[in-house]
């Protein structure tokens, strides 16, 4: 008998088509069918379902008479009962079975698996094995997972993969929506697996691309390279130059954030080779602020490797790209790695170049740090050299700006600093003092008459 039943539901069932959240009446036991027929449970009361093997009663028997008497008061009292009561909340069980009822077995492996997996905090922290501890779904979402699932595993049956393919991608943006990534990952797999069976190569590398983006926001930068990996070079395989652009540009973000945690723990080598494929993939991505903004990380990254030509060369390139694009700030740092490459290099004069550039353009920016910054080098560049005077004035300027800044520990350095430049500025009128005047020496350590006076 039971099988008789699955199989009119079943046949009742078929061609279910696609729902959204928000469009279900969700029925009781009392609006319940079997076998296409309703059975009306408010009228059978206690008894459930009698047949004549166990003795239903005829109209003209005992039983029947002691009864019709009661049966209006019971209708009426069961109805009061009925409306008083809400239509009960979604049971999970039933939309399961219902699932197999109409043959969706793969449908019914997916919504048993998202609606009994452990949440992320009590699947990890707690019990594992608790069985209170699976996710909560609203009764919307519920009704939604298994419509748009037996719509899916239907559209796959009869061989339209298209149509399958944007109902899981459906749920997986859906999931996604709403922060829970796991769901999410799970169907874009799914779209993953369904685009390899028909070789739809940009479908398989857009769902790599969006579980590498999964990944990303989980903060699993490894696994989310992994994919975008893989998507780009699928995207690139089948010519297909969007795919490849934002593939191409997630990458620039991973490889970015592998390589500054690589500069973090010391590992600069490793960091530097991420770098070059983040610059490789910045030019794949027709993004010439990218571009730049790799090219000077690189730089970077190379100077800290004692490569100062190559690291001179990717400056000297993310300069160009910000003058073509105005950026004043991205000029002022360019200007100012250029000088420090410049100057490990022994070209102080070039160095000096670069840094007079820099504080150009750093006041017609209004920039306080990238000017403050210009003094200080440009200081104690012209210290280096000798020329006592031009130090000095650079830092005093350099003193008034990070007093204009705030920034104590900033102003305690520039005044430390400025106060040295300006002993370095009097010392050899100092030797030759006290080498050639001692008069005037005393004088000046009983009376503090200035030096040079």
């Amino acid at each position: 008998l039971k099988l008789i039943e699955f199989r009119l539901v079943a046949s009742r069932h078929r061609g279910h088509p696609m729902a959204v959240p928000g469009q279900y009446h969700v029925f009781s036991k009392l609006d319940t069918s079997v076998g296409g027929t309703a059975v009306a449970q408010k009228g059978l009361g206690a008894m459930g379902n009698t047949s004549r093997d166990q003795g239903t009663p005829t109209k003209d028997s005992p039983s029947h008479k002691n009864k019709s008497g009661s049966k209006d008061a019971e209708g009426k009292a069961d109805s009061k009962e009925a409306t008083a009561k809400k239509p009960k909340g979604v049971d999970r069980q039933q939309l399961c079975i219902d699932l197999l009822m109409v043959g969706c077995v793969q449908s019914f492996i997916d919504f048993f698996y998202i609606t009994h997996r452990k949440s992320e905090v009590q699947g990890k922290e707690e019990n594992p094995l608790d069985d209170t501890a699976d996710i909560e779904l609203p009764e919307e979402t519920l009704l939604f997972l298994k419509d748009t699932l037996e719509s899916a595993e239907t559209a796959r049956r009869l061989q339209n993969y298209h149509h399958c393919f944007e109902h899981y991608n459906v749920l997986s943006n859906y999931f996604e929506d709403i922060g829970d990534l796991r769901s999410a990952m799970y169907f874009h797999q799914r779209c993953s697996d369904v685009a390899t069976e028909v070789d739809a190569r940009e479908s398989i590398a857009k769902a790599n691309l969006n579980l590498g983006s999964c990944e990303e926001k989980q903060g699993n930068f490894e696994e989310a390279r992994k994919y975008h990996e893989k998507a780009l070079s699928i995207a690139s395989s089948c010519d297909s130059l969007p795919l490849q652009i934002k593939s191409a540009s997630r990458l620039v973000n991973v490889y970015k954030t592998l390589a500054e945690a690589c500069e973090a723990d010391g590992k600069h080598q490793e960091a530097t080779g991420l770098y070059e494929r983040c610059l490789h993939c910045a030019r794949l991505s027709k993004d010439s602020t990218l571009e730049g903004q790799t090219c000077h990380r690189l730089g970077k990254a190379k100077h800290s490797m004692g490569h100062y030509q190559e690291a001179i060369e990717l400056q000297k390139q993310y300069l160009e790209i910000c003058k073509t694009h105005d950026d004043r700030p991205g000029e002022s740092a360019a200007r100012a790695a250029l000088a420090h490459s410049y100057e490990a290099l022994g070209s102080t004069a070039e160095a000096i170049k670069q840094l007079e550039n820099l504080l150009s353009v750093a006041n017609d920016a209004g920039e306080l740090p990238a000017q403050a910054s210009a003094c200080l080098n440009l200081g104690l560049l012209y210290n280096d050299r000798g020329e006592y005077d031009k130090s000095v004035e650079l830092l005093e300027q350099h003193f008034d700006l990070a007093r204009q800044l705030g920034d104590r520990k900033l102003i305690d350095s520039a005044r430390v600093i400025l106060g040295m430049a300006r002993g370095n500025g009097k010392f050899s009128a100092y030797v030759d003092l006290v080498n050639n005047n001692l008069d005037k020496l005393l004088k000046w350590k009983s009376k503090r008459i200035p030096v040079d006076a």
